[in-house]
């Protein structure tokens, strides 16, 4: 693990803190879809929503395929906030609190002192099929443990 050399802030923004970017067959417009949890579908219900994990499936080559990520439960803030965009943006974001509660009064900022440390855990599962089939929650809970 790394320790901060000087303070350190995260800023508080929606922009993601790990993310990934899915195959442009994976996007809503094209038969792609994304799940959280909860239930929640679509970017509609899912951004900015804080949730364990976020899987989003879709075709790729003729196939479904999907690509889940996990927050860990020891991460700060867990469960963390997502910036999932139908467009094919995946991004768990602990730090978007303002953008994400719509609240302006609302600061994700966090600050690191000199000589801590922070520590991120995410898992990524890259399956074939739909979240149901993949058994995403269940292998969630796995993780989790």
């Amino acid at each position: 693990m790394v320790k901060a050399l000087d303070p350190l802030t995260f800023a508080d923004t929606k922009e993601g803190t790990f993310g990934i970017r899915l195959a442009p067959s994976m996007t809503e417009d094209k038969g792609g879809r994304m799940v959280n949890a909860q239930g929640a579908a679509t970017e509609k219900n899912v951004w900015g929503k804080r949730s364990e994990w976020v899987d989003c499936y879709g075709p790729v080559e003729g196939q479904t395929v999907g690509v889940a990520v996990f927050d860990h439960p020891a991460n700060p803030r867990h469960p963390t906030y997502w910036h999932a965009r139908a467009y094919g943006l995946l991004a768990a974001n602990i730090f978007g609190v303002r953008d994400f509660t719509g609240d302006k009064t609302q600061n994700g900022s966090m600050k690191v002192a000199a000589g801590k440390s922070i520590r991120f855990r995410f898992r990524v599962v890259v399956h074939p099929g739909d979240a149901q089939a993949a058994k995403i929650a269940a292998l969630y809970r796995e993780y989790a443990k």
